[in-house]
């Protein structure tokens, strides 16, 4: 009886580590998140609607994700100190922190699904996109629905392993699809023009550099929860990633720095139509 207390104790305070590094990890990628934003919107001022609204939505959500992060923090090394019991359930605040990823990570892969159909001018790989972001939503609403009532933790994981790896699942595969979409659209947009070809190559860069990054995360999640559920190296990932189940402040990250490269784009293009119109000219004379 005391072996399985002393064992159920371990489970308990393990927990807490990945939480710090996790929580801390993601408070500082909230900064940048913070600082990205500013620059947006001092920088783009003339942006439509739509654009601010889904930027002012992430960074608000995400505002508030940090502060469950921040609270579930204090709870766990502070409020809990000395009595690791307490620690046999998630603090409701930490569930709402996975709710709040979830929704922003459904905005960002939202967005990338609408740039793939703006690109390629098919709507059947943006739609598909849309449909595997719904599944992975509805999986983070159901399993943060559930959490509430948990009364233990390790109950609680055992019972829904399905559904947890399919919210991660799905995530990367979207994550994934939409990355070769994009990056392969671009590409067939490449013309002969040198300057053009150079900015086009440097988008597909930025978004292999970005959007691959989260798909590979997302599966290294997964393979660390279903290998290593008990040392919740997984929950801190989950923490930082937008979000968990969620890719938030990653994914965050990558669609403002997405918006915010569009200026090198424009001042590229305009430069290589400015030289393309001289040489006409030249030829001409």
């Amino acid at each position: 009886m005391a072996s399985a207390n002393n064992f159920d104790a371990q489970t308990q305070l393990s927990i807490i580590g990945p939480t710090q590094v996790g929580g801390l990890l993601s408070a500082a990628l909230f900064g940048c998140l913070a600082c990205q934003s500013y620059l947006y919107f001092a920088r783009f001022t003339s942006d439509g609607f739509a654009l601010k609204t889904t930027v002012s939505a992430i960074t608000l959500i995400q505002l508030g994700q940090f502060v469950c992060v921040i609270s579930t923090l204090w709870i766990m090394t502070v409020s809990t100190y000395g009595d690791p019991s307490q620690l046999n359930v998630l603090p409701l605040i930490a569930v709402v922190a996975l709710l709040l990823s979830g929704f922003t990570v459904f905005i960002v892969q939202s967005f990338y699904a609408f740039r793939l159909w703006k690109l390629s001018r098919s709507i059947f790989l943006p739609i598909i996109c849309e449909m595997i972001s719904v599944v992975a939503h509805a999986s983070m609403l159901v399993l943060a629905a559930r959490a509430v009532s948990m009364t233990d933790i390790m109950t609680f994981i055992n019972s829904q392993t399905v559904l947890i790896a399919l919210s991660w699942i799905a995530r990367g595969i979207c994550d994934l699809i939409t990355t070769v979409g994009v990056a392969w659209s671009l590409k067939k947009r490449r013309v002969s023009d040198f300057n053009t070809v150079t900015m086009v190559d440097r988008l597909i860069y930025w978004t292999l550099e970005t959007a691959l990054i989260t798909s590979l995360i997302s599966i290294a999640t997964t393979m660390l929860f279903i290998f290593q559920k008990q040392n919740f190296v997984w929950f801190g990932v989950l923490l930082m990633w937008p979000n968990g189940n969620d890719m938030e402040y990653f994914e965050s990250k990558i669609l403002t720095r997405v918006l915010c490269s569009r200026r090198e784009l424009i001042v590229g293009l305009i430069k290589s139509a400015i030289t393309a119109s001289r040489d006409s000219e030249g030829l001409r004379r």
